[in-house]
């Protein structure tokens, strides 16, 4: 334990103090014992006196002068100072040299004198009550008179004076005794005696058996004793057991002469409560030096104990705390001198091999100054920032590092904070590895960036949002859908950009419903199709953004423009429900055409027949005139549903275009004007007769949509480039240049629920008898058919526009000439005809015979094969239906080619499908013959088969007969 100075201190004292009172009541007794003895000697020399009387004088005298001799001697030896005065006259008549010692005056400078006429003494004799109590009393007694010596020094006398009878005469007497150091112990005594009472320590003393002899306030308080409870008891009952051979040890330490001092050991309390004491001892020795007692202070250190261990608790935890800590720490002193490193500081060094004794010892700022350049380029600055912290510049110092090594790149965070108080200057270093979190930053830099750039080139609008509906991040897509106004992006206002958003809502109230029930329920996922105002149809979706523990961190909302996707949907259902009508059509067409085959052959082989019947053959013609309306409605039915592909050529699309608008102007009534806008375009590949028929259909609706008004057909044409993104909405074309016809009226136009039925058949909005609701459904046919397209835009009361888009070839259009010829007939060539309807099978046998050829009939397709396997040879041509029950036309054709692999085959059909003119020809037949078919075209089509070129026919099946 470290020495308390004052507790010493005051111990000393205590001791000089004890010594000092036993030293004074010596000088006091043997003061008192001269005084007796003086008084016996002038009784004796009284009691001579008288003796003398009753003797002679000689032995009086004798007698005197040996009374008188012992009276000088205890005169001169007297430790007190005496003067003599004579009672009369009041001058000294006599000095003692303890006299002239004390007051400095000689012998010889003080007797005649009067006491008055020497300056020590001024202030009594000036004082004539005292001269008339002493001769009134015969005796005067000052305790404490302050007296001034010859050389000006003060001191403090005990002065007595009495007057006595000495022989004849009276005289006076004054003792003066030397009290100051008397004083001087009493105020030094007086001072402990307080110092002692208002110490905080317990200050006690015994003798050399324990018993307590003196006991202060400090001791009461600390032990719970009075003073009256314990003086005269023994210490021991403050003492444990356990310590009372302490006591003892202490005891017999101060016997010999040791000093004892700060002792930790325990002490118990009145109250039975057991504390911590530091006690002190020394010595009580009397005037002749010998220990008597001894002197304790006991100081309570409880509590210093209780903070000594709970610092000893702070700084173990403090050092657990910092082992515990990944940071490296080092605690610098005021010059930079490393004091104290934590474990991971040690770590840090020992790997590195850095600082000798891992940095305690070191002067970190030194280290700084000179690893400049070498180990850390940051050095300078670190050292700076440290310098300022220490020195009071600024609070605290931090800066983040790189320290990389040949092993791996690290960066680090140095932080530098100045201890607060009073104390010495100490500095905290924490030095931070950051590795982790700058390569997490880098990763989450180039993440974000990512994130960011896919965000940026998404082609939906997206938006996040935190839990509290609060704008975290929307892309450049989401204000480009939405069309928010600058001021609001840059504001992030997300109460004006919401209800600028609601406001484009077809439904604002359903739209902000929604939003508010998401917001409630930040577990749902939302996803719905919204409506602008501007007809653009949105597809919203709503996810929460959770992490992996199911916590919610906000909303993200992301849109996609379906304005185009919906309408190539839409298209795409027209395009079934259309293929649908169309397979329906040209199944009806297919036999609507076998009823019309045989009336159109028998018509024929009845004009024939009534040649020489005016009257008959004027009737059939008007049959025949209706007869073909009914083919001319069949065509179409097929033309719709794409089942004839007719043929394509060459052709001028301006020219077909103003055939067409003749035969408009005749029709279209004169309150309708015709304005034509045809720019040079290329060449495309069409059927004239069909684009005919196109400009008939579209002129009739748009002057029927005029006709009650003054209105405008205009037509137009020119070359268009048609691109990625014009084929995105309009799925019909492919990538390259069309000549686009477009046919515009301003009549009264027409609404989204017409514009989506336009082109089925059947459908219409004339009156009944005005049309038959095929004429756009055929438009739409014979531009699939000449892989084009077609598109419309229409607005109630704005007017019409159709756009047609054709493809362009490069290739110069050569006009035909075509000359009327007769019917061509044949030379006997054997025809196998295959229908499994025996009127067209008859009918197709009669027709052929007129026209000169040798026909065999069949209605059963597996009958003809064995026709052919039974005749090898036989026959130079076959005309097979194409739909027939058990076997259609082109299984059979498949078998008789391989009975006779260049054996004519023609395919007869009025509704073919999807078998096409090349498709036929692929699996081994020469043409497609259309149902109905009139005499010339059956007649053209069986002689051009027969005069192509071909294989000859295998000999062996007739030897000798040479081939047609």
């Amino acid at each position: 334990m470290k020495c308390d100075p004052e507790n010493e201190k005051v111990m000393v004292e205590a001791t000089r103090m004890a010594q000092a009172e036993t030293q004074s009541a010596q000088d006091r007794t043997r003061i008192e014992q001269a005084e007796t003895q003086i008084e016996q000697e002038k009784t004796r020399a009284a009691q001579a006196a008288t003796q003398t009387k009753q003797t002679n004088t000689r032995s009086i005298e004798q007698a005197l002068r040996t009374s008188e001799l012992s009276y000088r001697r205890l005169f001169e030896a007297a430790q007190d100072g005496i003067l003599i005065l004579d009672v009369d006259t009041g001058r000294i008549t006599d000095v003692n040299p303890f006299m002239v010692n004390l007051l400095g005056y000689s012998h010889g400078e003080m007797v005649g004198k009067t006491v008055g006429e020497l300056s020590p003494f001024h202030d009594i004799v000036c004082n004539q009550a005292m001269l008339e109590q002493l001769q009134k009393d015969g005796y005067v007694r000052y305790e404490d008179l302050p007296l001034k010596t010859k050389d000006r020094r003060h001191i403090a006398v005990e002065f007595v004076s009495n007057i006595y009878q000495a022989g004849d005469k009276k005289v006076i007497q004054c003792n003066i005794r030397d009290i100051t150091k008397r004083k001087q112990a009493e105020a030094t005594s007086n001072l402990l005696r307080a110092i002692v009472e208002s110490s905080d320590d317990a200050i006690y003393a015994e003798d050399l058996n324990n018993i307590i002899t003196s006991w202060n306030q400090g001791a009461e308080r600390i032990f719970g004793y009075a003073a009256s409870e314990v003086i005269g008891t023994s210490i021991l009952r403050l003492i444990p057991a356990a310590g009372q051979d302490e006591e003892q040890q202490i005891l017999e330490k101060i016997k010999v002469g040791e000093k004892v001092a700060h002792i930790d050991t325990l002490r118990q309390t009145k109250g039975g409560r057991w504390i911590d004491v530091s006690i002190t001892a020394s010595a009580i020795k009397d005037a002749s030096g010998k220990i008597v007692g001894v002197s304790k202070a006991a100081r309570d250190i409880s509590e210093r104990k209780r903070a000594a261990t709970a610092l000893l608790e702070s700084k173990r935890f403090l050092q657990s705390t910092l082992n515990a800590l990944s940071s490296h720490i080092a605690i610098l002193d005021e010059n930079g001198t490393i004091i104290e490193v934590n474990a991971a500081w040690d770590c840090f060094a020992r790997e590195n091999q850095f600082l000798g004794n891992h940095g305690r010892g070191e002067n970190y700022l030194q280290v700084c100054h000179s690893s400049a350049g070498h180990f850390c380029e940051e050095s300078p600055a670190v050292f700076n920032g440290i310098t300022a912290v220490m020195t009071g510049q600024q609070d605290e110092f931090h800066l983040e590092y790189p320290c990389h090594s040949p092993l791996e790149r690290r960066w680090f965070i140095v932080r530098a904070t100045r201890f607060g108080g009073d104390g010495s200057v100490r500095v905290v270093v924490a030095h931070e590895n950051i590795t982790e979190r700058k390569l997490a930053e880098e990763q989450l830099l180039w993440k974000t960036t990512q994130l960011e750039a896919q965000l940026e080139s998404s082609i939906d609008g997206i938006l996040f949002v935190d839990n509290h509906g609060k704008q975290v991040l929307q892309n450049r897509r989401m204000v480009e859908i939405w069309k928010i106004p600058p001021q609001i992006v840059t504001a992030k206002d997300e109460a004006a950009q919401l209800v600028f958003v609601t406001n484009q809502t077809k439904n604002p109230k359903a739209f902000i419903e929604r939003v508010t029930y998401l917001y409630a329920h930040p577990e749902e996922v939302g996803h719905e199709e919204i409506e602008m105002t501007d007809g653009t149809i949105l597809d919203r979706h709503s996810s929460p953004i959770c992490d992996g523990g199911g916590k919610h961190y906000g909303r993200i909302w992301s849109f996609r423009d379906i304005t185009e996707r919906r309408k190539l949907e839409n298209a795409f259902l027209q395009a079934q429900k259309m293929e649908s009508i169309g397979q329906l059509a040209g199944g009806i067409a297919h036999d609507f055409n076998n009823i019309l085959a045989a009336t159109v052959g028998s018509l024929h082989l009845a004009k024939l027949d009534a040649a020489e019947h005016p009257a008959i053959l004027e009737s059939l013609e008007n049959i025949s005139d209706a007869t073909q309306r009914a083919t001319d409605l069949v065509r179409q039915i097929l033309t719709f549903s794409r089942q004839t592909n007719p043929e394509r050529t060459a052709v001028k699309l301006s020219e077909v275009v103003m055939e067409a608008v003749k035969l408009l102007r005749s029709s279209v009534p004169a309150t309708i004007r015709i304005q034509i806008e045809l720019a040079e375009v290329p060449t495309v590949l069409a059927n004239a007769t069909a684009i005919h028929q196109v400009m008939m259909n579209l002129g009739t609706n748009a002057w029927h949509a005029m006709r009650d008004q003054i209105g405008l057909l205009k037509i137009e044409m020119r070359t268009l480039e048609v691109d990625e993104d014009f084929v995105k909405t309009h799925p019909d074309l492919r990538p390259g240049r069309y000549v686009q016809l477009s046919v515009s009226d301003t009549g009264c136009g027409m609404d989204r629920a017409t514009l989506e039925h336009i082109f089925e058949p059947f459908f219409t909005t004339k009156g009944v008898g005005e049309g038959t609701g095929l004429g756009l459904a055929v438009v739409h046919g014979i531009m699939k058919s000449h892989d084009g397209g077609i598109s419309v835009y229409s607005q109630p009361g704005e007017g019409t526009t159709f756009h047609l888009y054709f493809p362009v070839i490069e290739t110069e259009v050569v006009a035909e000439k075509i000359e009327a010829t007769p019917i061509p007939r044949g030379q006997g060539e054997h025809i196998l005809f295959v229908d499994d309807e025996i009127v067209l099978a008859e009918l197709g046998k009669k027709m052929l015979e007129r026209l000169g050829y040798v026909v065999t009939t069949q209605t059963n397709p597996l009958e003809a094969v064995t026709a052919v396997r039974g005749q090898p040879g036989e026959f130079d041509l076959v005309i097979t239906d194409l739909t027939m029950p058990g076997m259609d036309g082109a299984k059979l054709g498949a078998q008789l080619l391989l009975l006779e692999p260049h054996l004519p085959i023609i395919l007869a059909t009025g509704y073919s499908g999807v078998l096409t003119t090349e498709k036929a020809q692929a699996l081994g037949f020469r043409e497609i013959l259309s149902k109905p078919s009139t005499a010339r075209t059956l007649g053209e089509t069986v002689h051009r088969v027969l005069r192509q070129t071909a294989p000859p026919k295998h000999e062996c099946t007739k030897p000798g007969q040479p081939h047609l």
